[in-house]
């Protein structure tokens, strides 16, 4: 063995010295006590963060947060906690194409605990996300000024991530909270590994106040997962006695958080799979979209214009000039990162940052959703704040200055489409108005309020526009339904499922369909067909009851009454039709 690497290693065994001065970092940092202005620059950073968005305290529940916010969330003793705890976050969207892929337990908690607090006030809620806003700005800030030593130009890095006009979405919108609180624990987790990390005596615990942090992160959104590795990086770069084998130690704390991580996920949704369906069917356009969404994004991170609540991105079936952008940049990054990673800078930080916490997100495979969402950008943008004080000179502050006026002017009339779901719907809709997505929205958004007409006009053109997104048809058939539309509704329901034969749902609706038509024997094979496709379907099953009451057979129907019960314990209908037929 070499004589030096020898030496290394027998220091590596030993307690950690405690570094000091440029031997261990690049630039020995101020610190709080030692630099007189440093709680002006936290003032700056929390005013930043809160003043434009403070009008969203006014703001009603919108999209998925009508959904997601409602009974479930009560909390009446010790044994709701671990209910929530055991809720997959999938259960509150309510969404088909969704199942068991999402574990977001502190997220759960905190949608509970202000549910507790403020009952179905949406203001204790929008106030929830602004205070975690803050405090991952705040994070952000002492993160980017341990890493440069100069705490105002860090300042301004984190004013200018504060005022990014892509964070609506997360910041604005309460489900996307997810992103905000996550966000908020992982850049803790980095910074406590770049304050903490270099100056402890002993490597197994160097990185543990990161790691439980980081667990944090993981519980309350899955993308901190990808950042994983970086508290080691950040801890590799500060301390220049880090050798292969004390980095070893150092990340026992990171690997027991990420297994505590997936064995509680495991737990709780079962062994680890992609979403039930991808928004791009077939690999090679799967592959050449996924590149093509990294041009869209870094374009969207750096010249943030052409915004909007949803992004309609096209599948690509052959290579094209975004594609071939996105594989530059893919290609650019790797090389980049790998020369910074040998030059052991500090810029590798915010490279790492960036591109680990996004571009697996890219990949369309792994989404369930939209595949451009502006949300997906609330933790890569912070790699801003992190290479603004990295700037040399007064190159820094000119450019952080230009990008926070700029950021500023972009993000101000963002803010005011989140009011309600009327103001929401129409920006989506101004936006992208050949979207069979946006036009579907906009159908259930005029059912909801009974507006019938227009909720036809929407589900159908929703269909018109893109005839596989059978979702579509399940909805507009419901419209015509209440509308006197009966034939019509039938045929779609029909149609749909021609499209999709394994849509449990669409053989509810056909039950609904056949009890209402007076073809109660009809609707028992409808019905159990939808149960046979989702054992768990409690609908199904109360009304399978009913039908079947209505041929004769009471005592099949009781105890289909009975398994709705099990199922979904304190289902009201079946309870009043146990109750009814229980009666002498």
């Amino acid at each position: 063995m070499p004589p030096a690497r020898a030496a290394q290693d027998k220091a590596s065994q030993a307690p950690r010295p405690v570094p000091s001065g440029a031997q261990a970092v690049d630039r020995k940092p101020s610190r709080p006590g030692t630099t007189p202005l440093w709680p002006l620059f936290a003032l700056l950073v929390i005013l930043a963060a809160l003043v434009p968005h403070l009008k969203t305290l006014d703001y009603d529940f919108v999209w998925d947060d009508k959904v997601m916010i409602g009974p479930v969330l009560d909390l009446s003793g010790p044994a709701d906690l671990v209910r929530l705890w055991s809720t997959p976050f999938d259960s509150l969207l309510r969404d088909p194409v969704l199942h068991n892929t999402y574990f977001r337990p502190v997220t759960l908690l905190s949608l509970a605990l202000d549910r507790a607090i403020y009952g179905s006030q949406p203001a204790g809620f929008h106030l929830t996300n602004l205070v975690a806003f803050a405090a991952a700005c705040l994070f952000l800030w002492l993160l980017a000024w341990e890493l440069s030593g100069t705490p105002g130009l860090a300042a301004l890095g984190a004013v200018v991530f504060a005022l990014h006009p892509t964070h609506p979405e997360s910041v604005d919108f309460i489900a996307g909270r997810t992103d905000v609180i996550s966000g908020a624990f992982l850049f803790a987790s980095l910074w406590a590994a770049a304050r903490w990390g270099p100056r402890s005596r002993n490597w197994f615990l160097a990185l543990l106040p990161s790691s439980v942090l980081l667990l944090l992160a993981l519980y309350a959104k899955e993308v901190a997962l990808f950042a994983a590795p970086l508290p080691l990086l950040i801890l590799w770069l500060r301390d220049r006695n880090a050798g292969p084998g004390s980095l070893a130690r150092a990340a026992v704390p990171l690997a027991v958080a990420v297994a505590i991580y997936f064995l509680s996920r495991i737990a709780v949704l079962g062994a680890p799979a992609l979403p039930a369906a991808s928004p791009v069917e077939g690999t090679g356009p799967q592959l050449l979209t996924s590149v093509s969404l990294i041009a869209r994004y870094v374009a969207l991170l750096l010249v943030p214009v052409g915004l909007s609540a949803r992004h309609e991105v096209p599948t690509l079936t052959r290579p094209d000039l975004v594609f071939a952008s996105g594989l530059l940049i893919l290609i650019a990054t790797v090389v980049l990162l790998v020369m910074l990673l040998r030059r052991r800078s500090r810029w590798a930080v915010p490279v790492a940052l960036f591109a680990c916490t996004l571009y697996p997100l890219c990949y369309a495979r792994l989404i369930a959703g939209a595949l451009l969402a502006e949300r997906f950008l609330f933790i890569p943008s912070a790699s801003i704040a992190l290479a603004i004080p990295l700037l040399p000179g007064a190159s820094g502050f000119f450019a952080g200055g230009i990008a926070a006026a700029l950021y500023l002017a972009l993000l101000l009339p963002r803010i005011p489409m989140w009011k309600d779901d009327a103001t929401l719907y129409a920006s989506m809709l101004r936006d992208s108005p050949r979207s069979a997505y946006v036009h579907a929205v906009l159908g259930s958004y005029y059912y909801e309020r009974r507006d019938l007409p227009r909720a036809i006009e929407h589900h159908r053109r929703a269909f018109q526009l893109k005839p596989d997104f059978t979702e579509s048809l399940l909805n507009l058939s419901a419209a015509e339904d209440e509308a006197g539309q009966g034939d019509s509704a039938l045929a779609h329901v029909r149609l749909l499922l021609r499209f999709r034969p394994g849509y449990d749902a669409a053989w509810y609706a056909l039950g609904n369909y056949q009890v209402r038509t007076g073809r109660p024997d009809s609707a028992v094979t409808a019905y159990r067909e939808a149960i046979r496709l989702t054992p768990t379907f409690a609908q199904a099953e109360n009304n399978l009851g009913v039908a079947l009451e209505r041929t004769g057979k009471i005592g099949e129907a009781i105890a289909h009454y009975r398994r709705a019960l099990q199922i979904q314990p304190g289902y009201v209908d079946a309870e009043n039709n146990l109750t009814r037929l229980r009666k002498p």
